[in-house]
Order: C-alpha cells, then sequence, then structure tokens
C-alpha cells in the first residue's frame, strides 16, 4: 500500500471532527449511499461534487430514484434528470415529497405517469385540483378522488360533475363535505348509505333517518358512528341483530344499565366487546370471568382495574391465551408473574419475559430457558441484568441479540461486541443506541451493507446540524 492510501485509510478511520469532513469521507468514498445520506448538509460547492457523484451512473441514480430511505432533497436533484425510467421510479417512491411532485406533474404529459402522481401520498391538494380540471379519464379521477390529500373542494367538484360513478369513493373519503354526504345518502343503496352514516361529518340529521331504516347494514354502520348521543346509542345496543349491539358495545358514552344488559348478551360476539372495555364494574368482571368464551375471558383478564384474586382465578383458567393475557396485565403482581414462568406453555413464559413488573430473580430463571420468544422477551426487559443481557447478546438468534440492542438499559460494554453482528439490521438499530459513543458508531462507516452506511452518515449529519 502507498504512503497515500495509508493516509487515507488513516482519516477514515478517524472519526471526522465536522461536517466537512464527514462530507470529505463519502466522496473519497464513491459510496452512493454515504453521499446521499450527507447531501443536504453540504455547501454548494460539495452538493456539486455530491450531485455528480449521484447522477453520473444510470443504474445508481435508478436505484436511487426507487429507494424508499433516499432523501428528499436527493430525489429532488433525481428529478431533474431527463430520464424516463428515473422519474417513473420517483412517481412510485413513497418517500417522494411534495415539491419533487408538484415539478415532476409541471413536465408531465404522459396520463400514465399523470396516474402515478394523483396515486401519491404526499401529491398535493393544489395538484389534485389541477388533475382533475384537465381529464375527464375515469382512472385518472379514480386516483384522484381516492387520494387522502384531495379537499372538499375537490371532491364537491367530482360529486357534481361524475355523479354516480364514485360514490362509494366519496362516502367513504375523511375530506368528504356534510352537503355531498347529504347528497349520496339520498341517491345511494344501502352500502353507499351505511359508508355515510359512519363517516365522521355525517350530519346529524341523516341519524334520525338512518335509525328508522330496518338495514342491519346501515344500522351497523350507524351504531359504530362515535358521534351518535346516549339515547341512541343505547337503543342500538339493545337491537335485535348482534351485529348492530356489537358496533355500540364499544361506546364510550353507553349507559350503565345497557352495559350491565349487555355483560350477559345472547351472544358471545358481543361479549367480547364489552370484555375489552375498561370501565366494567367488579362484578361485571366477575361474570365475564366466568364466561364460557374464552375469548371473552381472554380480553377482561387484560383489563387493569381486576383485584389480585380475581387475577389469580384467571391465571388459572385452562385456556393458554386467558393465562396468557393475566401475564401481560400490567397490574400482575410479581408472585403471579414467578408461577407463570414456570407456566408449560411457551407464549405465557414469553409474556411474563416481556412483562416490566416481572422481577429480576423471575427473570434469570427465564433466561435459562431455550425457546427463542421467552429469550427475545428476556433480552428487551429493562429490569433483566447487565450480566444476563451479555450472555444473551451472543444468542444464536437474530432477534434475541436485537432484543439486546433494543433494551433501553444496555450499557455500552454489552452492546459493543454486537458492533460485528452478521444481520444488517442490528448493526443498524445500533446506530441509534445512547449507550455507544459516536467513536463507537464511526467502526460502521463501511460497512458491507449499503443501508448501514446510510444510517451511519445521517446519523452524524444530523449531530452536525445541530
Amino acid at each position: 500500500m502507498s504512503l497515500l492510501m495509508k493516509m487515507q485509510t488513516q482519516l477514515n478511520d478517524s472519526m471526522p471532527s465536522s461536517a466537512a469532513e464527514l462530507i470529505s469521507v463519502a466522496l473519497d468514498s464513491g459510496d452512493i449511499y454515504s453521499a446521499a445520506a450527507v447531501y443536504g448538509l453540504a455547501d454548494f460547492h460539495d452538493k456539486q461534487l455530491l450531485a455528480k457523484l449521484l447522477t453520473e451512473k444510470r443504474r445508481d441514480a435508478l436505484k436511487l430514484a426507487r429507494w424508499e430511505h433516499t432523501p428528499a432533497d436527493v430525489l429532488g436533484l433525481l428529478a431533474g434528470m431527463q430520464d424516463e425510467a428515473v422519474r417513473l421510479r420517483l412517481d412510485k417512491n413513497p418517500a417522494t415529497q411534495t415539491q419533487t411532485l408538484n415539478n415532476l406533474y409541471c413536465d408531465e404529459v404522459d396520463i400514465s405517469f399523470i396516474t402515478l402522481i394523483a396515486k401519491h401520498v404526499h401529491t398535493s391538494a393544489e395538484v389534485l385540483w389541477q388533475i382533475l380540471q384537465t381529464t375527464t379519464d375515469l382512472d385518472l379521477v379514480r386516483a384522484v378522488v381516492k387520494n387522502p390529500n384531495a379537499d372538499d373542494k375537490t371532491l364537491s367538484l367530482i360529486s357534481e360533475q361524475f355523479t354516480g360513478q364514485f360514490d362509494a369513493e366519496l362516502a367513504s373519503h375523511p375530506a368528504t363535505s356534510s352537503d355531498v354526504l347529504m347528497s349520496l345518502y339520498a341517491r345511494g343503496n344501502a352500502f353507499i348509505q351505511a359508508a355515510v352514516v359512519c363517516h365522521d361529518s355525517c350530519p346529524v340529521t341523516l341519524f334520525t333517518l338512518a335509525a328508522k331504516q330496518e338495514n342491519t347494514l346501515i344500522l351497523r354502520h350507524l351504531a359504530a358512528n362515535l358521534h351518535i348521543d346516549k339515547r341512541l346509542t343505547a337503543r342500538l345496543a339493545l337491537d335485535k341483530d348482534y351485529s348492530v349491539r356489537r358496533a355500540a358495545a364499544s361506546h364510550k358514552n353507553l349507559p350503565a344499565w345497557v352495559l350491565e344488559e349487555l355483560v350477559s348478551d345472547e351472544s358471545e360476539y358481543v361479549r367480547r366487546v364489552v370484555a375489552a372495555r375498561e370501565d366494567l364494574t367488579s362484578e361485571m368482571m366477575n361474570s365475564l370471568i366466568a364466561d364460557a368464551d374464552h375469548w371473552v375471558r381472554q380480553w377482561v383478564a387484560l383489563n387493569p382495574k381486576l383485584s389480585e384474586s380475581q387475577l389469580y382465578s384467571l391465571s388459572q383458567d385452562e385456556c393458554k391465551e386467558v393465562r396468557r393475557a393475566v401475564a401481560r396485565n400490567s397490574k400482575t403482581n410479581p408472585a403471579l408473574l414467578n408461577q407463570l414462568a414456570n407456566d408449560p406453555e411457551i407464549w405465557v413464559r414469553a409474556a411474563v419475559a416481556n412483562q416490566p413488573n416481572t422481577p429480576a430473580s423471575t427473570l434469570n430463571i427465564l433466561a435459562e430457558m431455550d425457546d427463542i420468544d421467552v429469550l427475545g422477551g428476556v433480552a428487551a426487559n429493562p429490569k433483566t441484568p447487565q450480566k444476563v443481557l451479555q450472555r444473551l447478546s451472543y444468542s444464536i438468534s437474530a432477534d434475541v441479540r436485537r432484543a439486546v440492542i433494543l433494551n433501553s438499559m444496555a450499557i455500552r460494554q454489552t452492546l459493543l461486541p454486537l458492533l460485528d453482528d452478521p444481520y444488517y439490521l442490528n448493526r443498524m438499530m445500533l446506530i441509534q443506541s445512547k449507550a455507544l459513543n459516536a467513536d463507537d458508531k464511526w467502526t460502521l462507516y463501511d460497512d458491507p451493507d449499503p443501508a448501514v452506511r446510510f444510517i451511519l452518515f445521517t446519523w452524524f449529519s444530523r449531530q452536525y446540524q445541530q
């Protein structure tokens, strides 16, 4: 190796002390992913150099135009290329931002490309309005009406100009105005009317009209609307059809006397919804604990208002999912968790391992088991002793090692060996660790995986922007 190459290697190995040094390393490496990460940090001169690196090879430009992690400013740079394949990838890339899409639309004449822009989650309401002004193509109009960014002005125009053709899309769009919803309900079939009555902007006058219907589909959707009043909620909660009662059973404004009725409802589907409520009385929970349906018992077992005796009763349940729910309950005490740690079912023990209330002594016991789900829970638990975490950091399971990385209590000495983890995702997650210092993280600057290099240079870029 020449003296110049040795000096360059030493420079790269040494953590950059400034934004300029970071950008210099990215340029010297010739790596498009490192360059993309620092592009937004560069001054005018360095931006030109980085831009050349990012765009001079078409295959690199195509990679970055397609990659969902490419920064918005780099995607904006690529939008300036006169390359149809690059533009196609930008139109499809979920990371492409509003301004870039606006620029792409201004220069676009191909209807298939415009349709992609109309479908994009970042396309502005203004561009969607402009698209609507220039087309009668039904597929393109459908793309506009289904875009969540379309505003009420655009949707009202679609309702007027394409009457009856996009009623289903309009009825479910969150920006549809109450006036349009009234029109949709008046001319729609049962499916359209059902969508209208559960819409957040549904006019109150339609609640009364829909409540007179005998159609179960409409009543069920009406019951699911959180804006209906207590009296209507009570009426629907006592409907003859179980699906309507089930939809109403989750309402916060459900009268107490109605809730008491639903606790013993003939349908287990209704009782399951009731069991998931947190406003149950002790008497109601006792009734649900004894329910024949294990899903009902499972839902009530998660209730933080359960007493210790009620939790203990559920911990003896024959259904493993009920016992697992007890292990997940935030109010389950350490003694009961210790008992459940010896449960014959792996999923129950795994729930104990993930439970923040589980004491270190119990976690030590669970750490001796060989099931990956249990060990993963132990590795993620903030109460797990550091010596156990250090041992688990050498697990053959990438998931267990990743759980150690994500553990908020893992210290630097525990995490350092994982910088050499064979799984790229684990190395990538270490870059965000607060326990490791910048020098530790810089060892990944020439990582074989491009995503790791990108995340590392992005992390350093943010440090220098602060």
